[in-house]
């Protein structure tokens, strides 16, 4: 009896899975963005963007004059310095340092960016260890493969040497199974179908890419991997956000490589709104709340009838206050996460928390309102303690007076220099004379 509810609940799952992508795709279904339909068209019109951007295989070009041309637009200097780069390039690959089979492309351009010969030789450094990388996983994964087929092929020997006499059920891998088998793409169905119900009943969160000159190549790319982090966080969690993307510049550096991490962006399923414009042009001004850690107004809830805004940005080199900027110019409302509240960073960390970190707090702040369980998605290494009432243990952690400082150091010399020192006693007096520490002639 129980067997057969449990097959039966199999059964239930894998049909209602099966509908989740004809109901994520019905047209007639309302949604409660404005700008679904123009988010659309966008994402066809940039459809061919991606196939281009998402060529499994790199091709690799020489500097001939008119990739030349296409890189520098005839500027003199960059020239000299793409000839340069050129040149240390063979010269490496002559000499066997590491360097990689050849360069794409981009690998060109960044290496135009880079002014120095140290960053260069970096850079090319960098390339040949992903290479390198890449070729050891290829040949590690074929020789999994011959040791798979190597073992099934042993085994069906065996079973051909020695016969089971009797007609039985073999249960195991590639045997019969009393379980039906879930695929990725269920999952991945069902997950999206959540995002997309979420956009029926729920304001959205605001990614704001209007932070690209402000980032080196590095942190371009760094925004990238964070922006499909969070889209995964966000999309297994059971009370997901819906995304909205705006002020996206399609031919930009950040959404080729977003492309590279999500390869069905542009598809007219995914549960991923983007757009051009403005996010004062998709939602009431008096609506949106801009996330900047730089102004004094602390958040103290969540706010359904908000629309947040998180900038796409990854500060690493250049930590300006872009975001506080960009809300006084539109005359939006802002507030900061109440780090300082329930944290207490280290002196050698910053403040600055991934876009994958955001979310994830406000995820949680969302469903269960606590800030305490929220924040625990900080990472530990930006942290010291959480907040004490106990004055007396923050004193002793760190001292605030002179005084402390040096009996704590009096401390420490007198046990580590006299702690196996016998004691002396006098021939008058049989009681024994502890012997004066030197460190107190040290420091008084």
């Amino acid at each position: 009896m129980f067997l057969s509810n449990f097959v039966k609940s199999v059964y239930r799952f894998q049909q209602a899975s099966r509908q989740i992508l004809p109901f994520a795709l019905n047209p007639n279904i309302s949604h409660r963005f404005p700008c679904r339909e123009f988010c659309a068209q966008e994402k066809s019109s940039n459809a061919k963007q991606a196939e281009a951007v998402c060529e499994p295989k790199r091709r690799y070009v020489t500097l001939t004059e008119e990739v030349i041309s296409s890189l520098t637009k005839g500027d003199t200097e960059l020239i000299k310095r793409l000839k340069m780069a050129e040149f240390e390039y063979e010269i490496s690959k002559q000499e066997g340092t590491r360097a990689p089979p050849g360069l794409t492309i981009n690998d060109w351009q960044e290496l135009l960016e880079l002014e120095s010969t140290s960053k260069r030789k970096k850079f090319l450094a960098f390339l040949f260890k992903r290479e390198m990388t890449k070729l050891s996983q290829k040949n590690s994964k074929i020789e999994q493969q011959q040791i798979r087929e190597a073992k099934w092929q042993a085994e069906k020997e065996a079973i051909k040497l020695n016969p089971p006499t009797e007609e039985h059920i073999k249960y195991g891998l590639g045997h019969n199974t009393i379980f039906l088998k879930v695929y990725d793409t269920k999952m991945d169905h069902y997950e999206n179908n959540r995002m997309i119900r979420a956009e029926r009943f729920e304001l959205p969160v605001v990614f704001d890419h209007s932070y690209e000159q402000h980032m080196t190549q590095q942190e371009l790319k760094n925004a990238a991997k964070q922006l499909a982090l969070s889209f995964i966080t966000n999309r297994e969690h059971e009370n997901p956000f819906p995304f909205q993307y705006c002020n996206v510049n399609f031919n930009g550096p950040v959404m080729k490589h977003f492309l590279k991490w999500m390869p069905h962006l542009y598809s007219p399923e995914f549960p991923i709104n983007l757009s051009s414009k403005s996010y004062l042009d998709l939602f009431p001004r008096e609506k949106l709340v801009y996330l900047t850690p730089h102004c004094k107004t602390e958040m103290t809830h969540f706010d359904f009838d908000s629309v947040y805004i998180i900038g796409t940005m990854v500060d690493r080199s250049d930590s300006k206050p872009h975001s506080l900027a960009f809300a006084k110019r539109d005359n939006i409302r802002m507030a900061k996460l109440p780090l300082d509240r329930y944290l207490r960073f280290g002196g050698g960390s910053g403040k600055c928390l991934a876009l994958n970190h955001m979310i994830s707090i406000l995820l949680e702040v969302k469903t269960h309102g606590d800030w305490n369980r929220a924040l625990e998605v900080v990472p530990k290494r930006k942290l010291m303690d959480p907040y004490s009432g106990n004055e007396s243990h923050l004193r002793t952690k760190y001292p605030k007076s002179n005084a402390e400082i040096r009996g704590r150091v009096r401390e420490e010399l007198d046990e580590l220099l006299f702690s196996n020192v016998p004691r002396k006693t006098s021939r008058s007096n049989s009681k024994s004379i502890e012997k004066q520490p030197i460190s107190k002639y040290l420091f008084d």
